[in-house]
């Protein structure tokens, strides 16, 4: 509970609110952190935000016996607060969030780390490309290759997010403003690349 985690995500996201200077609210994280968890089936299941927050109460019932890092991020995220009143204020403002649903991307735009948890296989498509600079669809088709026959996980995954980025951001440029090749021509191609690989090699 100390060391990974929901408390732990919580509680850099606080931090991270805190460290900010007023750019990030909480409320908005906190709704980010809602609209993720309940986004992904496996994350609710397994730890749904009304469970996240009765786990920040007993980090808070059992600060005391905390290891000496994670007392010292609580105290940060606290400022001049009780850092245990604050897990549970936290706790709190936690449910209330879940309480009021998800928030749609028109009222809470997606933004940072939501961002990069929702497409983390585009984000490091982005690193090879930066690398290799190619079509997008011929780097799928090798990358599935190498994994080749061990590869429906990253198959399935690379047309699960290729195709929830074009029903979330159905317009032509797509993600292109937060990644510079990710048009919907080219989220395209990746659903169809892996449309052909399953077709031709299973």
């Amino acid at each position: 509970m100390f060391s990974d985690g929901p408390v732990v995500r919580l509680l850099d996201l606080a931090l991270s609110v805190r460290d900010s200077a007023g750019r990030l609210s909480l409320d908005a994280e906190l709704g980010r952190y809602v609209r993720l968890v309940r986004g992904d089936a496996v994350a609710h299941w397994n730890c749904s935000a009304y469970a996240a927050a009765g786990a920040l109460e007993a980090a808070a019932d059992g600060l005391g016996d905390a290891p000496a890092a994670f007392r010292e991020k609580a105290a940060r995220a606290a400022g001049d607060a009780d850092p245990a009143e604050f897990l549970r204020t936290l706790a709190k403002s936690l449910r209330e969030r879940d309480r009021a649903g998800a928030a749609e991307f028109s009222e809470l735009p997606m933004d940072g780390w939501e961002f990069l948890r929702t497409f983390p296989l585009l984000f490091g498509l982005d690193a090879i490309l930066m690398d290799e600079p190619g079509p997008v669809g011929e780097t799928v088709r090798t990358l599935l290759g190498n994994e080749h026959p061990f590869c429906t996980e990253l198959a399935a995954g690379y047309a699960g997010e290729a195709q929830r980025a074009r029903v979330l951001f159905p317009g032509a440029e797509g993600l292109r403003p937060r990644l510079s090749w990710a048009t919907r021509d080219a989220l395209l191609s990746i659903t169809a690349t892996v449309d052909d690989h399953m077709r031709r090699e299973h």
